[in-house]
């Protein structure tokens, strides 16, 4: 796995760790779709995915609303693109995994190419992904996922 590159969590993840608050799986007929997407950065020995997510009109609506709240300072969402689309990044729904919970990586052309982001963006995220873990460690709780819980588990 590498950092800034997108990949896709195993089922078995969401059912373990289902009362964490995570962005799971969807069913789309009847069928696991396979999202949300992850962007994937590591530290300590984790792979920290952040979700990515299509609905970006929602969250600039959540971004604005707590840019105001917090006089400017929100690191929780973040925007790019991904695929020439627009798309939500969800720091605030950032989870740990190890490699047996990644199901595969996300590519485009036929499965040949790595889905990537430019080099600006991964940065801007790496630097708030890391700020954010780093807080967590010192106490500080501004994720919504459950991290406790998860890395109880994982470690």
């Amino acid at each position: 796995m590498e950092t800034g590159k997108f990949y896709f969590i195993k089922n078995e993840y969401y059912e373990k760790f289902e009362n964490c608050n995570l962005l799971g799986n969807k069913i789309v007929n009847g069928e696991l779709h396979g999202r949300p997407c992850y962007y994937c950065f590591e530290k300590d020995g984790l792979y920290w995915m952040v979700p990515i997510s299509s609905k970006v009109e929602k969250y600039e609506h959540l971004y604005e609303q707590k840019m105001a709240r917090y006089h400017g300072k929100f690191d929780g969402i973040r925007f790019g693109y991904v695929n020439g689309e627009r798309r939500a990044f969800l720091i605030q729904n950032v989870c740990p995994v190890t490699t047996q919970y990644i199901d595969k990586k996300y590519k485009t052309n036929k499965d040949t190419e790595d889905v990537t982001i430019n080099e600006n963006l991964q940065k801007e995220l790496d630097r708030i992904v890391t700020k954010v873990i780093n807080l967590y460690k010192r106490g500080t709780k501004i994720v919504l996922t459950d991290l406790d819980t998860i890395l109880k588990d994982l470690i």
